[in-house]
């Protein structure tokens, strides 16, 4: 039986990042898919994933490579902003005659909506390695699919799969796409991703939590490190990126990781998301001996007002701090902020990005305030009637077409305005640029900027 997963491009109006720079920021490594390729791979099954976002396929080339496959089954994995793209892909391998099924983060949050489609056939809910293995093994028997653990289609519905802990699924496969092809700003080439916990205890406002987050699994020390050291010895991986997330919940963890990494000698870069909560000066002195170059903090906003309306729990004081801490260590500092929260002020956002620029941090992203589904922000909004409660079943059903609604009007404009005054400070522009990895990824960035600045100019013009 063969089974062919697929990423395709996020063809969507609803990205919190700002289109310039999101095509021109490199893909990742998909993580879901790939432990998903390696578990039916151990199953026996002949699998090909297909990543349309990094070999840039069109969908001619999509088609093209399905046809020469011929898969038995298609799963197709999206986000529900990225639905329409992933919709494009159902579509290609259901005219092939290939049953789909539709999974990812979306389906937890939408289910009956994408089974108005003719092209999905399926929808899994819940533990994606779970319902896949067991499905195919189903169909490859000729056995019914209804009961398998997730599996949603017409006429039947099974509970979600049940999350299953790391330690259980064994590693990601990493030669479908290969290593090198994938692109980061920031990290040294060639680089990949890796997961060493999932779920997050915390209860931030504007979060879709799914039901891996409703408990946490924590992968043991000597397990992650064995990852590492393979990924270094086989594929020479420079420089690892953690995407957990909350990688420093359990202190006494990151300490035994650390210890592992130095007791083997392994000399990799590698970088994690937390929460400037929950490390410490010591902690992050002993990451940065163990090769830690990063780490991502979402800070949210410069308004103690907005940060305690998103659940943030931390303060402004606590930032600065553990930001400066992060530095002292010789740990890069990476800052996520939103604007445009509900109702903020343009004095709250002017503190925003007075704090991402003088609290010191090496990069900073500034996404627009987006109520994503299944959010506490989703209904706040909703009932303030800011946006319509069945706008996001309306956008999988293709019923709406425009983006989601902005939570203050010039969002937008408050996302453009902030990427161009942190990075297009001479000084700024030319530390974050040179240190970008390659030539290429240089240019690209580069030109995204610069396209912030003009546009920007364009608005104040036309005002």
């Amino acid at each position: 039986m063969r089974i062919a997963l697929i990423r395709n491009h996020d063809v969507c109006a609803n990205t919190r990042q700002h289109p310039l720079l999101q095509s021109r920021a490199g893909t990742l490594p998909h993580l879901g898919l790939a432990y998903i390729h390696g578990a039916l791979a151990e199953a026996g099954f002949d699998v090909l994933t297909i990543d349309a976002q990094v070999e840039q396929l069109a969908d001619e080339d999509l088609r093209v490579r399905l046809e020469a496959f011929r898969p038995d089954l298609v799963g197709v994995t999206t986000t529900t902003p990225g639905f329409p793209g992933a919709k494009q892909a159902c579509d290609i391998a259901h005219a092939l005659g290939a049953k789909v099924i539709l999974g990812g983060p979306h389906t937890e949050a939408i289910v009956a909506e994408n089974l108005l489609h003719d092209s999905i056939d399926y929808v899994g809910v819940g533990e994606g390695v779970t319902t896949m293995v067991e499905l195919c093994r189903r169909m490859a028997s000729g056995t019914p699919v209804e009961g398998t653990p997730g599996l949603v289609g017409r006429g039947f519905a099974s509970p979600a799969a049940v999350m299953l802990p790391l330690q259980e699924l064994g590693w990601p496969q990493r030669d479908s796409p290969p290593i090198g092809s994938f692109r980061s700003l920031v990290a040294k080439h060639p680089f990949t991703t890796m997961i060493s916990s999932r779920g997050c205890p915390f209860q931030c406002s504007f979060c879709f939590k799914q039901a891996v987050d409703k408990k946490s699994y924590f992968r043991e020390a000597e397990d992650i490190v064995d990852e590492m050291e393979h990924l270094v010895r086989r594929w020479g991986v420079r420089e690892i990126m953690f995407y957990d997330d909350v990688f420093t919940m359990k202190r006494k963890r990151v300490y035994q990781i650390c210890e592992e990494i130095g007791r083997r000698g392994l000399r990799v870069r590698w970088e994690a998301p937390t929460r400037v909560d929950i490390v410490d000066p010591e902690m992050l002195r002993v990451m940065a001996r163990a090769g830690c170059v990063r780490l991502r903090y979402g800070i949210e906003s410069g308004s103690e007002r907005i940060l305690s309306h998103m659940g943030k729990l931390t303060d402004l004081p606590r930032i600065r701090n553990t930001v400066r801490a992060t530095r002292r260590a010789g740990i890069q500092t990476f800052g996520y902020f939103i604007v445009g929260y509900l109702d903020e002020t343009e004095e709250e956002f002017e503190d925003t990005v007075q704090l991402a620029i003088e609290s010191g941090l090496d990069y900073a992203s500034f996404y627009a305030a987006t109520p994503l589904p299944g959010t506490r922000l989703f209904r706040e909004a909703a009932a303030r009637g800011l946006v319509s409660p069945d706008y996001w079943r309306d956008y999988v059903a293709g019923r709406v077409t425009e983006r989601v609604p902005y939570l203050v009007p010039d969002a937008e404009l408050r996302a453009r305005t902030a990427y161009r005054r942190f990075y297009l400070r001479p000084r700024r522009m030319g530390v974050v640029l040179k240190s970008m990895s390659g030539r290429g990824m240089f240019m690209k960035v580069s030109s995204g900027l610069l396209s912030l600045g003009r546009s920007q100019s364009n608005v104040e013009r036309d005002m």
